[in-house]
């Protein structure tokens, strides 16, 4: 049977370690932990656990200390976590029988990443992962490739939100729906803030040096949710669409943008060319729904409201009063 290690990077990270690695280490084969400099005893940690702990001099590069880690481990898969990521125990077994798959190389897992921001891009109620949400009430998914084959050419790619995407065949990636539960917001200590603004100055540098759209959509949506650079991430929401990336989605991130930064023309023009070519989303229906109560139209208003909860809306809160619009509209 195939073999697996798990490999992590860490810093800092004992407010959750402890519980992180002994939840996995009764399910995997290995366990690689590269440690970049910590100061407050994760690192004593990592060692009553792994079964190789690694130091790694941080150079303000994710890939280096991801691919110090791979070169160490010696499965025949590689799954990475973070310190605030987790498998539920029950999802194991669903990797291990990926594993035995011959037609792929590695595998996507939906990223949960858990918060309260209804509001917030894609965000969805927690519904059955709820006794994994720990409290928080939904979630927003993001597709990551993190299991994959140890192989000395398979490795990460980029100084920061590294991926191996690129090292592996695109007809050799699979998607497995084994959730990875990410709690991102989870430590108070650290200010989400302060944390986007150190990465958003990363991913400036990155650009600055040549980067694919795919970096160019993450630092959108940095410029838009940790900096709140609503022009800047307009415009690399458009540039991650023009080079291809999700262009759709991204298309929405920049006519969201828009609609922050109260550029109502530039978004209605994005959201309706959207619309027009049949994508939907429950954001793009209630924003066009506000973009036209603003003009005045309320029929077009009510049937995007009603379009907006069909799709599922955008939580138990916002969806509150978007019944409520519904009813004065009709009563208008």
């Amino acid at each position: 049977m195939a073999t697996l290690s798990l490999c992590m990077i860490v810093r800092d990270e004992a407010w959750i370690l402890e519980e992180c690695l002994a939840a996995a280490r009764p399910q995997v084969d290995e366990l690689v932990v590269v440690d970049t400099g910590s100061i407050d005893g994760s690192r004593e940690i990592a060692a009553a656990h792994a079964d190789r702990l690694l130091d790694f001099s941080w150079c303000d590069d994710f890939s280096a200390a991801r691919n110090h880690g791979l070169a160490a481990a010696s499965g025949d898969w590689i799954l990475v976590l973070d310190a605030d990521e987790r498998i539920a125990e029950a999802d194991y077994p669903r990797l291990r029988a990926a594993m035995a798959e011959t037609a792929f190389d590695g595998f996507y897992l939906p990223q949960h990443n858990y918060g309260d921001d209804q509001a917030a891009w894609g965000w969805r109620p927690t519904g059955e992962h709820a006794p994994y949400a720990r409290g928080y009430t939904g979630y927003t998914v993001n597709p990551i490739l993190r299991l994959f084959r140890r192989r000395d050419e398979i490795r990460y790619q980029g100084r920061i939100h590294e991926i191996v995407d690129g090292t592996i065949p695109e007809n050799r990636r699979g998607e497995l729906a084994v959730p990875l539960h990410h709690y991102c917001n989870a430590n108070a200590e650290r200010p989400r803030k302060a944390r986007g603004e150190r990465y958003q100055a990363m991913l400036e540098r990155e650009l600055a040096a040549g980067a694919d759209g795919r970096l160019y959509g993450i630092a959108a949506a940095g410029a838009m949710h940790a900096t709140g650079n609503y022009r800047q991430a307009r415009d690399y929401f458009l540039r991650a669409a023009e080079l291809g990336y999700d262009p759709q989605r991204s298309l929405e991130g920049a006519a969201e943008a828009s609609y922050r930064d109260g550029d109502f023309g530039a978004a209605s023009d994005l959201y309706q060319r959207l619309y027009r070519d049949g994508y939907r989303t429950p954001s793009l229906c209630l924003n066009l729904a506000n973009l036209a109560v603003r003009r005045g139209d309320r029929v077009t208003a009510l049937a995007l409201l009603r379009e907006c909860l069909a799709l599922g809306g955008l939580g138990p809160a916002i969806n509150a009063v978007i019944e409520r619009n519904i009813m004065h509209l009709e009563g208008a």
